[in-house]
């Protein structure tokens, strides 16, 4: 088996998580029925929903009414074909897709509807809670030290949550943080916090000056935990 392989069956890994994320923030059934289009409403046969494929070969529209695809379908296809390929490669074990499916599935639903359902984070916390044992990164010697280095990026994130009443941080943050940081140990913790505030940064700088937010604008937060969270797992 090679990174194409793996690339290319995550891409159906990939389509399903499009639709997971869509339908979970509007407590639609993800289990039963079939694809539809957004804007119609009409259900999609198999060929409209051939991972990133069909996105290219109808030129980003919808065969049945000619509508723009969101793009974000084709984004969540690739970063979940890209992130497996990147853990296979560098021969993560297989239980790292687990955890990196959960934290896409998270970074997707707080980026587009600005809140991080809790059954996701308490899926995160029991993941953690059985791998924390295996952590690759620490030079603890006992399990309470890896719960003390999740709680203590948590209380930073709260202690923001109070001093700006909410505006500048949100309690999904708050709660997230703790089982990654858990998984990250206390070594690595500086760098966990250092990262995911200095990617916030440069993200919001950047939409400043592209005049897509103002200084009042919310952005979530947990999207750059994220990303800073899989940098330091990834490239350690």
């Amino acid at each position: 088996m090679d990174v194409m392989f793996v690339f290319l069956i995550s891409l159906l890994v990939g389509s399903f998580l499009g639709a997971f994320t869509y339908r979970l923030p509007r407590k639609m059934d993800f289990i039963k029925g079939r694809s539809f289009c957004d804007v119609c409403k009409v259900k999609l046969l198999w060929y409209d929903n051939i991972p990133l494929l069909s996105y290219i070969l109808y030129g980003g529209k919808s065969r049945c009414c000619n509508q723009k695809i969101s793009i974000r379908y084709p984004l969540i296809e690739l970063a979940t074909a890209i992130g497996f390929s990147f853990l296979f490669y560098f021969s993560f074990s297989p239980i790292y897709y687990i955890l990196y499916t959960i934290t896409l599935i998270i970074l997707v639903i707080d980026l587009e509807h600005q809140f991080i359902p809790d059954e996701l984070v308490w899926l995160t916390m029991l993941y953690a809670l059985c791998y924390m044992p295996y952590a690759p990164y620490g030079l603890e010697l006992t399990p309470y030290s890896y719960l003390f280095s999740g709680f203590v990026f948590s209380l930073f994130l709260l202690a923001l949550y109070f001093v700006t009443k909410g505006r500048g941080m949100g309690l999904g943050d708050v709660k997230l943080v703790i089982p990654l940081g858990m998984l990250v140990g206390l070594n690595k913790l500086i760098y966990f916090v250092s990262l995911s505030f200095i990617i916030g940064g440069i993200v919001s700088a950047i939409m400043l000056i592209l005049k897509r937010a103002k200084l009042k604008t919310k952005i979530a937060f947990g999207p750059f935990i994220i990303i800073a969270f899989w940098l330091i797992t990834l490239f350690r």
